[in-house]
């Protein structure tokens, strides 16, 4: 998700600096013109906005408060829009740039602030057009009024729901690539985004943090004699049998093929080794239906812990994944934890 939101500021960031590379070109430009028509008033607001374009540009790539400089540039933009239109010397074509407005706003704001802003400053362009460009109780006026309220607000409507079904796109875009297709788990670029939010949580609260990860034991074997089928359901089938014995603040991720990790905040190392042994005997005691008999599952797991064995994802993984194939060498089903090792269940025949 922080991806996602960096490319939509980095987006708004670029579509700012277009209209600020345009409002330079175009403030000098009608400042010059508005000069020889002797519209002081006028031109030396938009010289004004040419050297505030010129500021912006300078901070726009840098700056932490992009919404702040962008709300700040835009009101009395949009501001100066309005009063051009009331000027007794200004064309009506001035309207053609209020019509910008929601396009603007919607590219720079987002849904929410794109809308408020749109509907205040197009309500104020159109009066203002009403008022200069209309007289009263003519027929040809209201039409020619309600012409320009409705194209208005049609720009407005269409920009509405573009922007709606952009947003709504983009959280599926990021939720599909964050999301494990076959379990519907998180993968693992949602573990590291997860994992760095909640290692700032820790740090900041001294609490602690830590990672188990966990491999099915003889999953090949499962493959080969029942299908790659009830593979995937044997997936599936622990996906759900872990999920439902976590807290909500507890990450259960796919990794990739049949190994999984489980981020436990607020878990100190034992405690996280003690949860991942209930988790592998609850699995062991929770056989999967293959049809002829029962499926038993078991895994083996390593657990880290944030500090002890490292600061970053990867050096978490990295220890882990050790004490993970340390439990693997010393046979299969069952927990290592700096050391620690949980031992094995009776043995079952009925265990692939």
């Amino acid at each position: 998700m922080s991806e996602g939101l960096e490319s939509s500021l980095q987006h708004r960031r670029l579509v700012l600096k277009a209209m600020l590379w345009i409002t330079v070109a175009g403030g000098s430009l009608f400042a010059a013109l508005n000069i020889g028509r002797e519209l002081w008033v006028l031109a030396i607001g938009e010289c004004v906005f040419v050297v505030l374009a010129l500021c912006v540009l300078r901070i726009v790539d840098r700056t932490q408060h992009l919404l702040g400089v962008t709300i700040a540039f835009l009101v009395p933009f949009f501001s100066l829009m309005v009063y051009a239109m009331l000027l007794p010397r200004t064309s009506f074509t001035v309207f053609a740039w209020i019509q910008t407005i929601p396009i603007i706003c919607y590219l720079l704001l987002g849904l929410r602030g794109g809308f408020w802003m749109s509907l205040v400053f197009l309500t104020l362009g159109v009066l203002a057009f009403g008022i200069r460009f209309t007289e009263q109780e003519s027929l040809l006026s209201t039409m020619m009024l309600a012409n320009v309220a409705i194209s208005s607000m049609s720009i407005m409507l269409f920009s509405h729901i573009y922007e709606r079904s952009r947003v709504k796109n983009e959280a599926r875009l990021i939720e599909l690539a964050s999301t494990d297709s076959l379990t519907g788990l998180a993968n693992r670029m949602k573990l590291a985004e997860v994992l760095e939010r909640e290692r700032s949580h820790a740090l900041r609260d001294n609490k602690p943090l830590s990672l188990v990860m966990l491999d099915v034991d003889y999953f090949k074997r499962i493959n080969d004699q029942f299908g790659h089928d009830a593979g995937d359901r044997a997936l599936r089938h622990l996906a759900a049998v872990i999920a439902g014995r976590l807290r909500d603040t507890d990450l259960l991720c796919r990794l990739g093929g049949e190994e999984f990790a489980i981020l436990l905040p607020g878990a100190a190392l034992d405690q996280a080794a003690e949860l991942a042994n209930d988790l592998r005997a609850h699995l062991r005691n929770s056989p999967l239906d293959a049809g002829s008999r029962p499926l038993l599952m078991t895994f083996s797991a390593g657990v880290a812990t944030l500090g002890e064995d490292g600061q970053s994802l990867d050096q978490l993984m990295q220890t882990a994944d050790r004490r993970m194939y340390e439990a693997k060498a010393a046979g299969r089903d069952q927990v290592v934890a700096a050391g620690q090792q949980y031992p094995l269940s009776a043995p079952d025949p009925q265990v692939i």
